[in-house]
């Protein structure tokens, strides 16, 4: 499973880091505005090659965002409209409300799955990173009755590998 990580910081990190050594992901591509933190990425291993964005969204089967949550309101939008059928996005973002939101009515909402996992350091940015940071933790899956059955089974998968606690929250 090739996975485009967008956003290389503590999150993010974390998750590329366990998503390679669990072997979830056979290929990690890093995205992020930040041209020191995808180097520094680099040379720790975090990922196996830093991308632009669309270049990481035509080559990934699942899309992470991890950057803060203003910016994955409108990043949302923008991945969304270029992903296929069989491609997944998730956010891993602290709140929920204003990103659900902003794309409840996109054509491919069901591609996307919305995620918070329970975990951080008060460290940043890619040295940060931590393999074992969601090992044990709790991950909440927000309004998933509005995903496409198969990309919410990709994401429980990708959670269940790092063995994380899921926990649903539908929207009423």
């Amino acid at each position: 499973m090739k996975v485009c990580v967008v956003g290389i910081g503590l999150i993010g990190g974390s998750l590329a880091k366990a998503l390679r050594a669990n072997g979830f992901a056979t290929e990690v591509l890093g995205v992020d505005r930040s041209e020191s933190h995808l180097e520094k990425a680099l040379d720790l291993g975090i990922i196996d090659k830093g991308v632009e964005l669309d270049q990481g969204i035509g080559e990934a089967d699942i899309i992470i965002l991890s950057t803060p949550v203003d910016y994955i309101t409108s990043l949302a939008h923008e991945v969304l409209d270029q992903v296929n059928d069989k491609q997944v996005v998730m956010d891993v973002g602290s709140t929920k409300a204003q990103i659900m939101d902003s794309i409840k009515h996109h054509q491919r909402r069901g591609r996307f799955v919305g995620t918070h996992p329970m975990a951080g350091t008060e460290y940043s940015g890619p040295e940060a990173a931590l393999e074992d940071l969601f090992t044990g933790k709790c991950t909440v899956i927000v309004d998933s009755e509005s995903s496409d059955p198969d990309a919410l089974a990709r994401v429980t998968a990708l959670y269940e590998s790092m063995q994380m606690v899921i926990v649903h929250h539908e929207s009423h």
